[in-house]
């Protein structure tokens, strides 16, 4: 249900059907706005903004990339842009550099085209009104806001990532999620109420995307913390499965590496029944094969 944008450093570009819902927005909402800005200027800005986007999650990828971390695309939703990694970094410093790269990049952005603004406006006289300064001016505080925006500590926002990075030094990876998706939940609720508050109270039509964006917000944290709850208890399992060795004949077990801890068992033949031989560590280096 997607649409290939292209591939650029070795990671495809999709935009999601859902994207074109944007679009269709601000078009409806145009015919409504007496005050509204040109609609070309609109559309022009929308694709450029997204373009801005896909540069932001090109900040993450290829950072991720710098510790080892392959991404798999990069998809576009009205909401912005989700670079999907193979696998999130568990070193809290690492989370951080990925995270920051996102907004980094629009700072960038925001740098040049403010400089390019401002060079305009001292050599070209009434740039700041001609159609092209308002687009880099518009361009430019948009970036800025994106900026912001993602640097908010709401998770899985790049802010809330960054938050739990910073958390997990102290608490560890599962319980800075939990902190950081509570924060993100409540901090969901309360924008999508005030956004239904003030549009009944202003009687004036609500913005859907700050409602898509409280939705989202809530359920992707969600999905990330029972994505990482479930990973938990699987490793819990996997470190606690016992290993069985059988001795035939009395034969001296074989031994090999052990990747993690092991719980020993040997088949006694006498008493007819499993003999408890212990835990070997995975800092022990070797273990009993099976």
């Amino acid at each position: 249900m997607s649409l290939k944008l292209g591939r650029f450093f070795g990671i495809n570009v999709f935009v999601h059907w859902s994207f074109w819902l944007l679009p269709l927005w601000v078009v409806l909402y145009h015919r409504f706005d007496a005050d509204a800005a040109p609609l070309g200027m609109q559309l022009a800005l929308l694709a450029s903004v997204f373009a801005c986007v896909v540069l932001h999650e090109y900040g993450h990828a290829l950072t991720a990339r710098r510790f080892g971390i392959r991404t798999q695309d990069i998809t576009l939703y009205p909401i912005g842009g989700v670079a999907r990694l193979d696998r999130m970094s568990e070193r809290p410093w690492e989370e951080f550099f990925i995270a920051v790269a996102g907004p980094l990049v629009n700072v960038a952005i925001a740098v040049v085209l403010g400089t390019v603004t401002a060079a305009g406006s001292l050599f070209v006289p009434g740039f700041l009104d001609h159609p092209v300064g308002m687009y880099l001016v518009l361009l430019t505080a948009l970036n800025g806001m994106l900026v912001l925006f993602n640097l908010l500590p709401v998770f899985p926002m790049d802010g809330g990532r960054v938050l739990r990075s910073l958390l997990s030094i102290p608490m560890g990876l599962l319980p800075a999620t939990r902190v950081a998706v509570a924060v993100s939940s409540v901090a969901a609720f309360l924008g999508v109420s005030l956004t239904l508050a003030y549009a009944v109270f202003q009687q004036q039509m609500f913005n859907p995307m700050l409602i898509l964006i409280g939705l989202f917000v809530f359920w992707a944290g969600q999905q990330e913390l029972w994505a990482l709850e479930r990973r938990e208890r699987q490793r819990t399992r996997d470190d606690e499965e016992p290993i069985v060795v059988d001795l035939v004949d009395d034969a001296e077990p074989a031994w090999r590496p052990v990747p993690k801890p092991v719980t020993v068992y040997v088949w006694d033949a006498v008493r007819n029944e499993w003999i408890k031989q212990g835990t070997v560590s995975a800092s022990s280096g070797y273990g009993p094969a099976r």
